[in-house]
């Protein structure tokens, strides 16, 4: 940061290289979630807790702020819909987090550490009960949107579950999960299950040619590898030079001695700015690696990459796949060497 900056802080719900989720107006995909919504809200019958659930990046987020602008007195560009547009008043007050109705529970920076906490602590949780303690200051609902619920311990947890047992007139409690199954059977039962289905691929690539200027090439593995996720499409397009190019860069290189490639790659993704194509890469070599498997056994090809020949079993691949699992995980808990975890990764791969 240059002399005279002023620092901001990071924010937890936020994906590094991509828009805050209170700045996305647009949502693809979903229609039935958000007609649920709108048609309880329309009618008066508004539950007073949403479990949004679903893997990362297929919207979560984006959908709930698309509710919260709704709940809050934002005005749909169509009747009975969620399209609040960003001119209007109540949403730049919510994205600004201005609205005093409106409360976020999310992990918080630790001034101390310069760090974002590691989970949310309970200190955060009890804000939601001082919160629908007050009347709405605008009259109408309050709303809280905690994402999310995942990263909560125990004790955060059950003081969510009180608010969520007893909710006050015109509360609306929106819980963010990617693992649901997770969750204390309690707050599951007590909240409105929404999940997101995956983006179909026709109507991924539609929106990615819209939303960006990338390679026809770049485009398509970026749906792929995405699994109808469409943030993590997104991310993928974004950061094309770390990954989806490199990745293709190290098949290409096989049958042949390719170590030269491995270092460019290993070097690139160690790097303390590619925290985001590190794991993005990580996650594309898994899904090669299963990919790899389903060949191995059957014959079909169900990647954007390859097949390549190695003379491996299906059952090999596997054991390769958790092996490297294990590798990620060790990695991240004792903070190992980056660049040898994944030159070790890669080498294992094309090892016969």
């Amino acid at each position: 940061m240059a002399k005279g900056d002023t620092f901001v802080a990071p924010e937890a719900d936020q994906a590094d290289g991509c828009p805050h989720p209170r700045e996305v107006y647009d949502l693809i995909g979903h229609r039935s979630a958000e007609q649920l919504f709108a048609k309880q809200f329309a009618d008066n019958k508004l539950h007073h807790a949403w479990l949004i659930n679903g893997p990362k990046g297929i919207g979560k987020a984006t959908l709930a702020y698309r509710m919260i602008r709704t709940v809050l007195g934002g005005k749909p560009n169509t009747p009975r819909h969620l399209d609040v547009p960003p001119e209007d008043q109540k949403a730049q007050r919510i994205q600004s987090l201005g609205h005093g109705d409106f409360l976020l529970i999310r992990r918080p920076y630790d001034e101390k550490t310069k760090k974002l906490r590691t989970e949310i602590p309970i200190a955060e949780t009890r804000k939601i009960s001082s919160f629908f303690s007050r009347k709405a200051s605008e009259g109408g609902w309050r709303v809280c949107l905690i994402d999310s619920i995942d990263e909560m311990n125990r004790n955060a947890t059950n003081a969510v579950l009180k608010t969520l047992e007893e909710p006050p007139e015109k509360a609306l409690i929106i819980l963010i999960s990617k693992a649901p199954g997770r969750l204390l059977p309690t707050i599951r039962s007590r909240c409105l299950n929404l999940p997101l289905r995956p983006v179909p691929p026709d109507e991924l690539q539609s929106w990615l040619d819209t939303k960006c200027d990338a390679d026809a090439t770049d485009i398509a593995a970026a749906v792929h590898l995405a699994k109808g996720a469409p943030g993590k499409a997104l991310s993928l397009i974004q950061n094309a030079e770390t990954v989806l190019r490199p990745l293709q860069r190290f098949l290409d290189g096989f049958p042949k001695d390719n170590l030269r490639t491995l270092h460019s790659i290993s070097d690139a993704l160690a790097a303390p700015s590619a925290v985001v194509s590190y794991d993005l890469f990580w996650d594309s070599l898994d899904e090669l690696i299963g990919a790899q498997a389903i060949y191995a056994a059957t014959g079909e090809w169900r990647s954007a990459y390859g097949p390549i020949t190695l003379q491996k079993s299906p059952e090999n691949w596997i054991q390769l796949k958790n092996d490297l699992n294990d590798m990620r995980m060790a990695q991240a808990g004792l903070n190992m060497n980056k660049k040898t975890v994944i030159l070790n990764a890669l080498s294992q791969f094309g090892a016969a």
